[in-house]
């Protein structure tokens, strides 16, 4: 198979545009500027894969590798950041997810997702409220409750003696026992503005600008 001089002066400028993105990289990071660094490693991985599909190299299990470690089940996307991307790539984009809803039709789907910002925290990070907030409950003493009308001094003395060593036990709103490096979702306001009928728009980044 050949391929024209037309495809491949396009496969070239897809490499050279790593190189050019990577050297970025090099100087940004040698300068500290880790921000913007990380930036164009984006853009990097973008112009990878466009290569790729220039030349019809898939990467198998994309997706798979794109939540890289996360257990996540789902990827939420803000609706205020895909409408903010050009006119083009959101073409593309709504092309792709009715191809796959074409695609999983005959598959059993939830009516509707409820989705909320949040911050993830070891449940022995989090504080007293925190803990209340999310129905966790610490058990310092192995479920055992002090006696009723002990003075301060004698309450203090009781806990001292019955408080575990190996710190407190978490149960959840279900009595489910968690452990302290569980990580747990708290829930905190978004950052990202709502959509407001289409008319919210973030100016993006593209191509590793600044």
């Amino acid at each position: 198979m050949t391929t024209s001089p037309e495809k491949t002066e396009t496969h070239h400028h897809f490499l050279a545009g790593l190189a050019d993105q990577g050297r970025y990289a090099h100087e940004f990071a040698r300068a500290g500027r880790t921000q913007e660094a990380v930036e164009h490693l984006a853009a990097i991985e973008g112009l990878a894969a466009a290569y790729r599909m220039a030349v019809g190299k898939w990467e198998s299990e994309a997706i798979h590798l794109h939540f890289s470690l996360s257990y996540s089940t789902h990827m939420v996307l803000p609706r205020t950041l895909l409408q903010s991307m050009p006119d083009a790539w959101q073409a593309r984009f709504v092309a792709l997810i009715d191809e796959m809803d074409e695609a999983f039709r005959h598959v059993p789907q939830p009516e509707a997702y409820k989705v909320e910002a949040a911050v993830e925290r070891e449940v022995s990070d989090l504080t007293e409220l925190e803990r209340k907030q999310l129905g966790i409950v610490a058990d310092w003493y192995r479920g055992e409750e002090p006696p009723e009308n002990l003075s301060e001094a004698d309450l203090a003395e009781w806990r001292a003696e019955h408080e575990n060593p190996d710190g407190p036990e978490y149960s959840d709103q279900t009595a489910r026992e968690m452990r302290g490096d569980e990580r747990v979702l708290l829930p905190v306001a978004d950052p990202v503005p709502h959509y407001n009928r289409g008319r919210t728009r973030i100016e993006p980044r593209l191509d590793g600008g600044q």
